[in-house]
């Protein structure tokens, strides 16, 4: 467990998501929506306008997610970090209500629709119990875990193109197509888990954590000068 807490405290990882997130979005709100026609594996000519709603709050959900989990930003402007969060949550939920109705025209086969199907679903829940404990139970904790298991569901856009770009080259597309959507979520999941079982236990180590011994002697000696009778106090200062 201690890379994984070398890798949340690394500047480094955080930068490198954030660039993926960053240039993966921009791909999506630009090329996505200039080009005249979609290749395999997705033929969406039917349905464009989903298609486009799609490849717009999508990226919005991306590159806006990476700078919720800034904690100067949290800290320093809370506001930005509320308003922010409302336009992550609707365009998670516009592009997730898009992908409901256009998953099915994906190419190869029933394995990527349902790798699909079972990203989308898993990224509702995880959205949808993560805006509860913020709203209803106000517990920011609990929200903060749900929604690093969102983002972490997000990012599997990053992950697809990764494992696009190992196994394409070898096996064709097809066939690396089918293994990204399998398993762009799944290793995103159990990452997301161990960094938030780490999490929990820092935190359960600073609840723990007893007074330092200053404050200890401290308060001790205030017991003590409580104790004792004020006239030998007294004494005690003039000496």
């Amino acid at each position: 467990m201690k890379m994984i807490e070398n890798w949340i405290k690394s500047k480094c990882v955080y930068n490198s998501i954030a660039l993926s997130a960053i240039l993966i979005g921009l791909y999506g709100l630009t090329y996505r929506q200039i080009a005249s026609t979609w290749q395999k594996p997705f033929t969406w000519l039917d349905r464009p306008a989903l298609a486009r709603t799609h490849f717009i709050t999508g990226p919005i959900v991306l590159i806006f997610g990476i700078f919720q989990f800034k904690q100067n930003l949290r800290l320093k402007y809370p506001s930005v970090h509320i308003w922010m969060g409302r336009i992550y949550a609707l365009s998670n939920i516009i592009s997730i209500v898009s992908i409901f109705t256009i998953v099915f025209d994906c190419a190869y086969g029933l394995v990527p629709t349902i790798s699909l199907l079972i990203l989308n679903i898993l990224w509702l829940i995880s959205l949808v119990i993560a805006i509860y404990f913020i709203a209803i139970k106000k517990n920011i904790q609990s929200h903060k875990y749900w929604m690093l298991r969102n983002y972490a569901l997000t990012c599997s856009a990053i992950t697809l193109r990764i494992i696009l770009g190992i196994f394409t080259p070898i096996l064709g597309m097809e066939i690396a197509y089918k293994i990204a959507t399998s398993n762009c979520y799944f290793w995103n999941i159990i990452l997301a888990e161990l960094v938030i079982k780490k999490l929990k236990q820092i935190q359960q180590v600073n609840q723990n954590t007893p007074p330092s011994v200053t404050q200890v002697a401290n308060s001790d000696i205030i017991k003590v000068e409580d104790n004792f009778p004020q006239e030998v106090i007294n004494q005690q200062e003039q000496i």
